[in-house]
């Protein structure tokens, strides 16, 4: 499988885990919230997310948008 479609393929994943149904199943309830090393599960949660989609970018450009030589 090449990068570009494995990147799409995580990016998409990412993109629908980070702020959808995945959110709802670690925050726990409004009044006691989940909280991981201190910080609320739903941050990290989010932050998380946020980084794989920003290796996804990251990768892609190294790699896949490279202009051809």
């Amino acid at each position: 499988m090449d990068k570009g479609p494995l990147l799409t393929v995580i990016f998409l994943v990412a993109l629908v885990l980070g702020p959808g149904p995945g959110a709802t199943l670690i925050d726990g309830t409004k009044e006691a919230p989940n909280i991981w090393f201190g910080i609320p599960a739903l941050y990290l949660w989010v932050v998380f997310w946020f980084l794989v989609m920003a290796a996804c970018i990251v990768t892609a450009a190294l790699t896949v948008w490279k202009e051809a030589d």
